[in-house]
């Protein structure tokens, strides 16, 4: 208990010192009249949100960047004078959690992101937060619909709470490609190309020549180094590696399947057994490393450094393994491969569309009308373009097809002295949400032809499973986060253990019905229903 007082104490110190602090070095936008042409009134808000992580690129320098410029001229229009309240990033976690529960000289809008869904709605059942709809109903001008009706309909499914009403806006983020089709990018096995190009091996086109080539790979001593020391770096676990997706399995213990709109488990799917066969052999031949199951990030870091992984599981467009790589090396994205007989291998993809981060606005906002105004500017193209682009002949320029690209202004570093950055390093993820339309198109110009062409093929691929399954499901109620919560604490670790075991042929997979039991018990079937039942109410939410 003393600990706890401590704890709470230091917490609430460290608010009203940064509170103190960030009031007397108050910036604002100083709003001594309004230029000709703005708003004739003005509407004084308060906002508060964690401070830029950038080094270089500060915040308090704003005026020296064009890109604030253009920004600061919107908020004139807007008839907006704002007052910014930062804390340090890494004290944010504890004095946002402090200064809402404590309900009391709250700003008019907050940056809520550290807190959970339930602290949220918990903050909105006893009124700290205030339910957006009616305010976006009477105020807004039309910007915040069209974002979230028409160009991020998603969003208002994924933060629609149980009641039925909106208590946070969103970061916002689509990326398309040839301005019109959604372009999701998938996480994949690489492979080894110039191993491939070296011992003049075809790229594989199924599981088993998968794993021919890389027997071949260590049996060749294809880095060179006289050890048979060439390894897969996978981690089976989980279902997040896309070896599983070529089974048809689904990416976590549940997964949606967004082209059925249904929830599955990989552990009830037909090819669960094949892939902990195929898991098995590869343990057997010594081709998986069993060292890395488990393994930090640093530690495949440094087999990847030492030239020893022949095949891991990666973003296809990843373009960060290769420098680390002694010696040189490049690695090459795989479509989805064949594994068995009657099951399409799926994809594993990161959907086009994304929505995080939470920003709302308090019950001590006195102006809710300058609120809405305020989100109706975040929430307009001219505004995304900043941040996201920057400004056209500056920092981004338009290629033939007229697809926005970016242009290199150099390093952080460069950019604070040139002036020449987007939005979002200076001001993005602060009190300012992000609202992104990425195209393709530049991602695909900075990569090797092999990435870019493997990118394009999966553009269109089916079947897939997502990676971010939550992207897809409504927002639980009371009793369906707290059975969700207490069955996944056991499930996971059970899951987790087993599938392992399995993998390495600790557990014989003639015991199966004995392990599906033990899930059952652990409530997997529950886990399911209520997965299913968010998903139904996602795809009913207008």
């Amino acid at each position: 208990m003393k600990k706890w007082k401590k704890t709470l104490a230091a917490a609430m110190a460290a608010a009203l010192l940064v509170g103190s602090m960030t009031a007397c070095g108050g910036d604002t936008k100083t709003g001594e009249g309004n230029d000709p042409g703005t708003s004739e009134k003005t509407g004084k808000l308060k906002l508060l949100g964690p401070a830029s992580t950038n080094q270089h690129i500060k915040f308090e320098e704003r005026d020296k960047y064009p890109v604030w410029t253009e920004v600061d001229k919107m908020l004139d229009e807007a008839g907006l004078e704002l007052e910014y309240e930062f804390v340090p990033a890494e004290q944010y976690d504890v004095v946002i959690k402090t200064r809402m529960a404590s309900g009391a000289n709250l700003p008019d809008i907050v940056n809520i992101s550290k807190l959970d869904n339930t602290t949220v709605l918990n903050l909105a059942k006893q009124g700290v937060i205030q339910d957006l709809n009616p305010l976006i109903e009477k105020y807004s001008n039309g910007n915040i619909k069209k974002m979230y009706d028409t160009e991020f309909p998603y969003a208002r499914k994924t933060t629609t709470s149980p009641d039925g009403k909106m208590y946070w806006f969103s970061n916002l983020h689509k990326k398309d490609y040839q301005r019109k089709d959604p372009a999701p990018v998938s996480l994949t096995m690489l492979i080894r190309k110039d191993w491939l190009e070296k011992l003049n091996l075809p790229v594989p086109t199924t599981a088993q020549e998968y794993l021919d080539t890389l027997k071949k790979f260590r049996d060749s001593d294809a880095n060179g180094n006289g050890k048979k020391d060439e390894v897969l770096a996978y981690d089976p676990a989980y279902f997040s590696g896309s070896i599983a997706q070529w089974f048809g399995l689904g990416s976590e213990i549940t997964a949606v399947d967004v082209e059925n709109k249904k929830v599955v488990s990989p552990w009830y799917q037909d090819g669960i057994k094949d892939y902990f066969r195929f898991m098995q052999e590869l343990v057997e031949e010594g081709i998986l490393d069993t060292s890395l199951i488990g393994a930090k990030g640093e530690q495949k870091t440094q087999k990847i450094t030492e030239n020893q992984v022949a095949s891991l599981h990666d973003y296809n467009l990843a373009t960060y393994n290769e420098p680390l790589i002694k010696g040189g090396g490049e690695y090459l994205p795989l479509m989805p491969l064949k594994a068995v007989e009657g099951i399409e291998p799926a994809a594993q993809v990161e959907p086009p569309f994304l929505v995080w981060q939470k920003y709302a606005i308090t019950k001590d906002c006195k102006d809710v009308e300058a609120a809405i105004k305020f989100f109706d500017m975040i929430y307009s193209e001219k505004y995304a373009d900043l941040l996201y682009w920057g400004i056209e002949g500056k920092t981004y320029k338009k290629d033939e097809n007229g697809a926005k690209v970016f242009i290199d202004t150099g390093t952080a570093e460069e950019q604070s002295k040139s002036g020449l950055v987007t939005g979002n390093p200076l001001f993005g993820d602060t009190v300012f949400p992000r609202v992104q339309f990425a195209n393709l198109e530049f991602e695909l110009a900075s990569v090797p032809k092999h990435k870019a062409d493997n990118e394009l093929e999966i553009l269109k691929y089916k079947p897939y499973f997502v990676n971010m399954n939550n992207n897809y499901l409504a927002i639980p109620d009371d009793k369906q986060l707290e059975a969700k919560t207490k069955i996944l604490t056991n499930l996971s670790t059970y899951s987790a253990e087993l599938a392992t075991k399995l993998a390495l042929g600790q557990k014989s997979l003639d015991d199966w019905d004995q392990y599906m039991a033990e899930l059952k018990k652990l409530g997997l079937d529950e886990l399911i229903e209520i997965d299913q039942q968010l998903l139904d109410r996602y795809h009913s939410i207008k």
